[in-house]
């Protein structure tokens, strides 16, 4: 199950925009601040938007708590990856 903290929406993002990253098949990565449980996704939405998208798993369910357009060098990053 996943659920979203308000903080998501803070960028003017929605719930459609974190399935349809997941749906164009993102990089996740553990957090890079070293947080416990959380991750992090790279990805574009079907609108082409370069989005950062942050959650914390919790025992019976994901959290997203941030979902951002990513930084010119995460963008960089991403796409030298793939």
């Amino acid at each position: 199950m996943v659920v979203f903290a308000e903080s998501a929406f803070r960028h003017g993002y929605q719930e459609d925009d974190f399935f349809e990253v997941l749906e164009m098949g993102p990089l996740k990565m553990r957090s890079r601040r070293g947080l416990k449980n959380v991750y992090e996704l790279y990805g574009r939405n079907l609108a082409g938007e370069y989005l950062h998208i942050a959650y914390r798993r919790e025992a019976d369910r994901e959290v997203v708590f941030h979902i951002r357009p990513m930084s010119r060098r995460e963008k960089q990053r991403l796409r030298k990856i793939q």
